[in-house]
């Protein structure tokens, strides 16, 4: 008898909402009103939506100021069947250590330590938690924007790997990888390489996003089987951070209609890659839960209900 195919989904999943951040801004009103990422019944309502529409796992973002948020919300919640698992955001983590935005020069050595630092906190801190995502018992852990690594970053990349085998731990890492530029350097590093965002500006139009993501997604994967590394694809319903125009210069903005984000869905199907060790599981992010800044998120909302949230369910089925 054949193995049935099971489908991971992964959604970022932010731990910082308070009364400070939704005032800073927001492009949506979620149902749950102005929550705060401590909020118990919030996080509970939060892993019952995951669990009822089909998502596997919460891709956290990640930088170590995050730590209260996270082990004493999110990580002190009864998830269910959902697990957790890290994206490792390097920008943030870099521009609150006064490095500025992207690229990051690895040959420098503050950012390289910290990276050092970081994963190493990661693993003594987080791995062993009953609710941290494995697959076939190895800690799965997305590092954000590495396609804007340059210098010395590879060589982090091996250093993390050794020091966490000595820790008992053979990660799976997953670079943020996947751009339009099409440069494949250094993805043989990763166990595979990911995308958060397919929107980049443009087009806004869906459909025309939808043909451009696929041209994207078929050479990627061809990339990437032949780098020997398993592909994730991703899809992101819309965009707009038009709230946060006063703090950087905002793209213009972009929405799915419910039938155009399924659509979305079903081309990405396509593309999913089983992975090395465990051929009957594939991979897929979707961008995002709950980035209510962005106006990314599926989580349900006064503007768009539970239609996008619906549509993973819907193409990848339920937990």
């Amino acid at each position: 008898m054949a193995e049935t195919i099971d489908v991971i989904v992964y959604a970022d999943y932010y731990p910082w909402f308070n009364e400070d951040t939704w005032e800073r801004g927001y492009s949506n009103v979620p149902l749950l009103g102005f929550y705060n990422s401590l909020d118990y019944e919030v996080l509970r309502e939060h892993s019952m939506l995951a669990n009822s529409y089909g998502i596997d796992v919460f891709r956290v973002e990640y930088i170590p100021q995050l730590d209260n948020n996270i082990k004493n919300g999110i990580l002190n919640t009864d998830l269910g069947n959902t697990k957790i698992c890290f994206m490792y955001d390097i920008m943030v983590r870099n521009i609150l250590a006064g490095k500025g935005n992207p690229p990051y020069n690895f040959d420098d050595i503050e950012i390289y330590d910290s990276f050092i630092s970081d994963m190493d906190h990661i693993a003594d801190n987080y791995f062993s938690h009953p609710n941290y995502f494995k697959i076939n018992g190895r800690p799965v852990l997305w590092i954000y924007i590495t396609r804007e690594l340059y210098g010395n970053w590879m060589a982090a990349i091996d250093q993390v790997r050794k020091n966490m085998i000595e820790k008992g731990f053979d990660v799976y890492l997953v670079g943020d990888h996947i751009y339009y530029d099409y440069d494949y350097q250094g993805i043989e590093v990763f166990d595979a390489v990911g995308i958060y965002s397919p929107y980049q500006a443009g087009p806004q139009n869906p459909y025309d996003l939808i043909k451009r993501m696929e041209v994207l997604y078929a050479q990627w994967r061809n990339a990437a089987k032949s780098s020997g590394v398993d592909f994730i694809p991703g899809a992101m319903p819309g965009y707009n951070d038009m709230c946060l125009g006063t703090e950087r210069n905002p793209m213009p903005p972009f929405n799915c209609s419910d039938i155009e984000f399924n659509k979305m869905l079903k081309m990405v199907l396509k593309y999913l890659d089983s992975i090395d060790g465990a051929g009957n599981l594939m991979q897929v992010s979707i961008a995002t839960f709950n980035e209510h800044q962005e106006g990314s998120a599926v989580e349900p909302s006064l503007e768009w209900g539970y239609g996008r949230i619906n549509q993973i369910s819907t193409v990848f089925g339920s937990n």
